[in-house]
């Protein structure tokens, strides 16, 4: 059901590594990490938007669902454009135009939380470091 009120068509149509691109407070209305999880499921590889609802956003981190805010993207960016995006750097390209943008990008410990596949599996996975270290 990930959109279906946006677009009904999107769930079909989405394919893996798509890239999500939208304009302002992207996410309100949800309080739930069911959204992020949602996009995150349907194979959308990263969400670039203007602005994101502040619950929204913390909530992709905790589920590893890349994000970037970046309102020049966005006004650049036509539907069915190829883009490719480096999180580490916070660089997006609209390979089409060859345009680059730079978005913030996120401090490490954010970078590591996302790069783990979210916050429980970060956890699992330094819970299982520590226990091979004591060992």
């Amino acid at each position: 059901h990930a959109m279906e009120d946006i677009d009904p068509a999107f769930a079909s149509a989405v394919r893996p590594g798509d890239i999500i691109v939208a304009e302002e407070n992207f996410g309100c209305g949800s309080s739930r990490e069911h959204a992020p999880v949602a996009i995150k499921a349907a194979g959308v590889s990263c969400v670039i938007a203007k602005s994101f609802a502040r619950i929204f956003y913390r909530n992709a981190i905790n589920v590893g669902l890349p994000i970037m805010e970046c309102p020049e993207a966005v006004d650049a960016i036509c539907a069915g454009d190829t883009v490719k995006v480096d999180t580490d750097a916070g660089v997006i390209t609209n390979e089409r135009t060859g345009k680059t943008f730079t978005a913030e990008p996120f401090p490490p410990f954010i970078a590591e939380i996302i790069e783990a596949g979210g916050l429980v599996a970060r956890t699992r996975a330094k819970i299982v470091a520590a226990k091979a270290q004591e060992a």
